[in-house]
């Protein structure tokens, strides 16, 4: 931050090489002329006065004593007038942004721009940190002028500077506007920098344009692949275009990569699995990262393992995880269906006396017309487990209800029949 300081005070620009930068609305000097314009350029000087209180300001700033550095400046800059205002303003500014006291550096540094009576140097520091602070301070239409003065002031195409441009218009919602500033700051970046990518690809995706978006993203990953919170952006958006099988791919690669380490990104490579067919998978990968602790283990998260191990038809499994969420639930309907599915599982398996205990629990948790279900699945479990008595009275009470009432009548002439043909008297 010294050195950043440092810099702005005595107008240690950093140039870059001069383009041409139609696409971003600028009329952009050449090299030459910004050389002509250096050249051509008042050059004054401070006052006897105002040159030795900035050079004494200095002396205290590198001793960090920044509030007395402060202070000096301000008992001068009354008396100030003209080209010494200016330049006293400026350094007195820089220093205030130093202090974080941002609401009284940013007026004071755009008067010393508006002036424009500084030498080249301290004129082109003071545009540019009058865009950043205003970018800083939400000044988001005062960032963008200053930036693009800046810009047409020195001819250099600095990818961080266009980089506050983009943000400020993104802040703006002005999002078509993000992206030539953007495009531009990638292309002269010495390397490829997340936050350029993220901000192109954000301006694709809020105008709903998702094919540039995903090309904005694969050509991120293509040279920052560690970049873990694309991987899910990425195959989202792949969703979002109903190209499911792309993004199952994408989420794979990066488990594979290891790339994966939130929760909610397991759980979108879970639901990828289970909408693309793979529901074995889903389950698995569930638990596993459940047992590992990347995905925490709740009722919901055990039932959905559950869920998928049921569309693999994976009966016991599935009924197990039923179990498992019944028991960690509070909530009395989702305990009652955890249950209730567990035993008509556990009826499909054949394990028809094992089934009759998690749908008693169900049953004493139901309400109203589920609890009629509830009843013909406890009588499928005692018909099948061969207690025809007990079979007979819970399709009895099965019957009451109005939504089992035909199905009982069927099943109860069944039992009758059955019970009578191997000899058990009802």
């Amino acid at each position: 931050m010294k050195t950043f300081v440092t810099a702005l005070a005595f107008g240690l620009v950093v140039a870059t090489a001069p383009v041409a930068a139609q696409d971003l609305g600028l009329d952009l000097p050449s090299k030459e002329t910004v050389e002509a314009q250096k050249k051509a350029r008042k050059n004054q000087v401070a006052s006897q006065r105002v040159g030795r209180a900035i050079m004494d300001a200095f002396e205290l700033y590198e001793q960090e004593q920044l509030q007395e550095a402060i202070v000096l400046l301000e008992e001068e800059l009354p008396d100030a007038e003209g080209y010494d205002r200016a330049y006293l303003s400026r350094f007195l500014g820089t220093l205030y942004a130093q202090a974080e006291r941002t609401e009284e550096a940013l007026p004071m540094l755009k008067n010393a721009a508006d002036q424009d009576v500084l030498g080249w140097s301290d004129q082109a520091a003071v545009l540019k940190l009058v865009g950043q602070l205003s970018l800083q301070e939400e000044k988001y239409a005062q960032s963008v002028t200053y930036l693009q003065k800046w810009f047409e002031f020195t001819g250099e195409m600095d990818p961080q500077a266009l980089f506050y441009v983009a943000n400020a218009y993104y802040q703006q919602k002005e999002f078509a506007k993000i992206v030539p500033y953007a495009e531009a700051a990638l292309k002269y970046a010495d390397e490829p920098k997340k936050d350029y990518y993220t901000l192109l690809m954000a301006s694709y995706f809020e105008r709903k344009m998702y094919d540039q978006a995903i090309a904005t993203i694969e050509e991120g990953l293509d040279v920052l692949p560690e970049t873990i919170p694309w991987w899910p952006q990425l195959a989202q958006m792949y969703m979002l275009k109903e190209n499911l099988p792309k993004a199952l791919q994408t989420m794979e690669i990066a488990y594979l990569a290891g790339y994966l380490k939130e929760e909610n990104q397991f759980k979108l490579l879970v639901q990828l699995y289970d909408n693309e067919g793979i529901p074995y998978k889903a389950a698995t990968t569930m638990l596993k990262h459940i047992q590992s602790g990347d995905v925490e283990g709740t009722a919901k998260n055990y039932s959905t393992a559950a869920n998928s191990f049921h569309r693999a038809k994976e009966f016991a499994e599935a009924a197990k995880w039923y179990g498992k969420a019944a028991e960690l639930t509070d909530d009395r309907e989702d305990k009652g269906e955890f249950l209730r599915k567990q035993g008509n599982l556990l009826v499909q398996n054949e394990q028809y006396v094992a089934a009759t205990t998690p749908l008693k629990g169900a049953l004493d948790l139901a309400r109203g017309d589920d609890k009629g279900r509830i009843y013909m699945s406890l009588a499928e479990a005692f018909f099948y487990g061969g207690d025809y008595r007990q079979a007979l009275t819970y399709v009895n009470e099965a019957a009451k209800f109005d939504n089992q009432r035909r199905s009982a009548r069927s099943w109860k002439g069944y039992i009758q029949s059955t019970a009578k043909r191997k000899g058990v008297d009802l």
